[in-house]
């Protein structure tokens, strides 16, 4: 057991300049002897380039796109050029802890089933707030988090190392051979659901996904929000629609499949026939749009499809009773709600 592997931490950044810094100094100045830095620029116009080519003499690397690829293009491709045994994602808009490594990356070195973890985030420059300690998967297909970002402070409550569906990529740490193993990040999900489809890629291989309690990390409050304003409703409805259903088709067992699916989109096809009702006709059109993506990429989904129901280790009884929670309907329909006052932060 090495003490301390070599961790690479993957920093994601698209016109983050007004976080990008502090992020960037807070990870140099962690309690770990051994990481490296590698931020991937999604063709920023904000003067993010300048600020991360400032830290040129540490211990970073620096890819620059030329174009917002999103999230999942961009963490693939830290991980493609990522040295470490560890690789560590982080949104730009986050603190770390100084001792955020030192704890979970000795927890992975005595364990290694675990494939990868949830940091505990916390909403930055509040009492402690919670943002995140992990989600499940709901009967119906939807997440269902631990607790809801904003409603809980850190008291003690979520201390322990427990089992989870999935991690938030803002704060999240995963073993690069079970990363290169699942063939990481499925580029065609622009934005959302990305880190749920790998983190169920991840289960079916036979690992497990935790939440770390000791490495915390410090989340701002909504700034995707901010940073893609003219196109935040468009990317939640269109793309958190199409990569809900997509993540169903790819990795649900056939009899669950047949099971979960219609249920799941009837729901969206409600939520739908609301923003109709209520006359938000392009809200209408775009989850629509997104159901409809998955009808025009069939043929592309279950060719992905084939491959992890081949290469899957366990079935989903086995994982089920680890991943899913039950909730009402309400409770997805207040999530809806909750979206337009608190967005996820990312390339």
């Amino acid at each position: 057991m090495n003490k301390f592997p070599l961790v690479s931490v993957v920093i994601v950044n698209y016109d983050g300049r007004k976080y990008l810094e502090q992020c960037i100094k807070s990870v140099l100045t962690s309690s770990y002897a051994s990481f490296e830095v590698i931020i991937v620029d999604n063709g920023s116009v904000d003067g993010s380039q300048q600020i991360i080519k400032n830290f040129s003499k540490s211990n970073t690397e620096f890819i620059f796109n030329k174009e917002n690829f999103g999230p999942s293009k961009a963490r693939n491709q830290g991980i493609e050029i990522a040295k470490g045994k560890y690789i560590a994602f982080l949104d730009n808009d986050t603190k770390v802890h100084p001792f955020w490594l030192r704890e979970s990356i000795k927890i992975f070195e005595s364990d290694p089933t675990i494939g990868a973890c949830q940091c505990k985030l916390i909403l930055n420059e509040t009492d402690n707030i919670i943002d995140c300690v992990g989600e499940y998967l709901g009967q119906n297909g939807f997440l269902v988090q631990v607790v809801m970002a904003g409603e809980e402070k850190d008291v003690g409550k979520y201390d322990n190392i427990i089992e989870i569906f999935a991690a938030k990529s803002a704060g999240m740490i995963a073993r690069k051979d079970v990363l290169d193993e699942i063939g990481g990040f499925d580029d065609d999900y622009f934005i959302y659901m990305e880190e749920s489809d790998l983190c169920w890629r991840i289960w079916l291989q036979g690992y497990k996904v935790v939440l770390m309690p000791d490495s915390i990390v410090y989340h701002e409050f909504g700034t995707s929000s901010i940073i893609l304003s003219k196109k935040i409703n468009y990317l939640v409805k269109f793309h958190g629609t199409k990569n809900y259903v997509l993540t169903l088709i790819k990795n649900l067992e056939f009899k669950n499949l047949v099971k979960v699916l219609p249920v799941h989109l009837i729901m969206w096809l409600g939520i739908a026939s609301i923003f109709l009702l209520k006359r938000q006709f392009k809200s209408a059109k775009w989850l629509l749009q997104g159901i409809l993506w998955n009808l025009l990429n069939y043929e592309k989904t279950i060719r992905k499809r084939k491959i992890i129901q081949r290469q899957r280790i366990v079935g989903d009884k086995e994982i089920f009773p680890k991943i899913i929670r039950k909730k009402p309907f309400g409770y997805f329909m207040e999530k809806l709600k909750r979206k337009k006052k608190i967005g996820h932060a990312s390339g």
